[in-house]
């Protein structure tokens, strides 16, 4: 599979080359168990039912008194009604023994069970305890009231969870509820991450004047986990045709997805798109018309896991490589993991804080960071530092602008396409 090229300038647009990938990425068909403690971000591989009602049984939403409704008819602020008080059931205790008639009440505690005959629950905060030990009651009650009643939320056997589900808190608790220790979730992706350059060390190693840090390998790594993606290797290799073959070959064996950083682009030593077409990745596209991220290689191939495992050939530029992670490879990693389908469109409306330029030709995503007022809604700051190599822009920003392919100028105050960046979901 071949990209269509926009323009006839061999350059792909963001939708076309989002399209491709979309279409290319498949869902990983294997699954395995997995503890509570580690399924959070994991993707449900099967539907989860419920093996009980929920809740279990009838219980109170409140601390309070059982009664019987008739009793409570004509009962008021101003005409309390008294209750003989029949007895106790506490959270965990047995409602059975706990029955009561006509005239009288039970003390219940949030949780607790509701005796068979209690109708409904009257809160604590409308009534007294008499001298005598007797109960009163200054309010009415309706059947049912402050009643949880069992399998309102769930019965036995309904699906809670369809597959594809990405486990948040809220679904960690649900699963608790239900009693499981482990649970079925797909299997994840096994990603390499490739940095690629003879000028690259490794932090904490002496460096000498002509040579920079690794940071992508670092913060690829960094992006990978803050979506909850664990089974991650970083690699580096020099600017050697071989030893890049020489790696790509092995990694290519068992990989589900390889993400290069640097070597795609057209220099002397850009050997990556090279060797991967002769270690048989077919090329979906390469080069897009975008800013930054322009020599984005694509490709797709078959490891012993995988099928339709993926190559995102990424640009040696820090802020290019991240970005295009977040525009290319979360969506590829939603489609591999399973996961219900989201809502393609993921851009708001913001207005500019500061006017914008740029020469026609390429979509450019401006960093910018987001506030609000009660006039006009989001407005979007680009920040400084938006070249391609300076982190620092990156690291402040909590939006990306679409500033438009064919656009020259935007105005401070034009209403302009953004996205939020969250590196965590």
């Amino acid at each position: 599979m071949v990209g269509v090229f926009n323009n006839g300038d061999g350059l792909l647009s963001y939708e076309q080359a989002l399209g491709l990938i979309e279409s290319a990425a498949r869902p990983i068909k294997q699954m395995q168990t997995v503890a509570l403690d580690h399924c959070l971000k994991r993707v449900t591989a099967t539907p989860l039912k419920a093996g009980f009602d929920l809740p279990r049984f009838n219980n109170s939403a409140v601390d309070g008194y059982g009664v019987i409704v008739d009793d409570l008819k004509a009962c008021s602020a101003e005409n309390a009604v008294i209750l003989s008080l029949a007895g106790e059931v506490a959270a965990g205790g047995e409602a059975q023994g706990n029955d009561i008639a006509q005239g009288q009440c039970v003390r219940i505690l949030t949780g607790a069970p509701v005796p068979d005959t209690v109708e409904a629950i009257v809160m604590k905060e409308y009534t007294q305890v008499m001298p005598d030990g007797k109960i009163s009651l200054m309010a009415s009650a309706r059947i049912g009231e402050n009643i949880r009643m069992q399998g309102e939320e769930m019965e036995t056997g309904s699906v809670v969870l369809q597959a594809g589900t990405r486990i948040n808190p809220p679904i960690v608790g649900l699963i608790a509820t239900l009693g499981l220790s482990h649970l079925d979730v797909v299997r994840q992706p096994k990603i390499a991450i490739i940095s690629t350059g003879d000028e690259l060390k490794e932090p904490g190693e002496p460096i000498a004047d002509h040579q920079i840090f690794n940071s992508n390998s670092w913060a690829l790594q960094a992006a990978f986990n803050g979506l909850g993606f664990t089974d991650v290797t970083r690699h580096h290799v020099p600017d050697d045709r071989q030893a890049v073959t020489d790696l790509f070959k092995d990694l290519l064996q068992d990989c589900d997805l390889i993400v290069s950083a640097g070597g795609v682009s057209v220099g002397e030593y850009d050997y990556v798109k090279d060797v991967c077409e002769s270690l048989g990745v077919e090329t979906v596209f390469w080069r897009t018309a975008i800013k930054p991220g322009k020599p984005v290689y694509f490709g797709r191939f078959a490891s012993i896991n995988n099928p339709h495992s993926l190559f995102f050939g990424l640009p040696g530029n820090p802020v290019s490589a991240l970005v295009t992670f977040d525009l290319f490879i979360k969506p590829a990693l939603s489609i591999m993991s399973g996961a219900q389908p989201r809502a393609r469109s993921r851009t708001l409306k913001a207005r500019l804080a500061r006017s914008l330029k740029k020469k026609a030709g390429r979509l450019d995503f401006v960093r910018a960071i987001g506030s609000r007022d009660d006039e006009d809604g989001l407005h979007a700051m680009p920040t400084s530092g938006q070249d391609s190599h300076m982190l620092t822009g990156l690291a402040k920003a909590d939006l990306l602008i679409h500033f438009a392919r064919e656009a020259e100028f935007a105005a401070e105050g034009d209403v302009v396409d953004v996205h939020g960046l969250d590196w965590f979901a």
